[in-house]
């Protein structure tokens, strides 16, 4: 398991709810998708039922838990490959709905 901090990441929201880390993932992301618990971003597991991740030009965007912190939107810069690898399993997977 990869700890986050070993990461270049921005944060874009912290303290939020479901819905608005999801709506601003949508706003900020040419492509979202909504994946089961479980998947994992470079080594970062996701928790919850129907997790948000978009694709913005090189970036990925996904909603993180922070244990006692609650609910964040995490910006990933120039992950490419990375996105290429996602978007291969996303299309495989049929756990998996493209939102956008």
């Amino acid at each position: 398991m990869v700890c986050l901090s070993e990461l270049d990441y921005e944060i874009l929201l912290k303290n939020a709810t479901p819905k608005e880390c999801e709506n601003l993932i949508k706003e900020q992301s040419e492509e979202v998708y909504l994946v089961p618990g479980g998947y994992d971003i470079k080594g970062i597991f996701l928790l919850g039922t129907s997790i948000p991740v978009g694709f913005s030009g090189n970036d990925i965007l996904f909603q993180f838990i922070k244990p006692c912190f609650g609910l964040f939107v995490l910006r990933m810069k120039n992950e490419t490959e990375e996105i290429n690898k996602r978007r291969e399993q996303y299309n495989k997977d049929k756990n998996v709905k493209k939102v956008k």
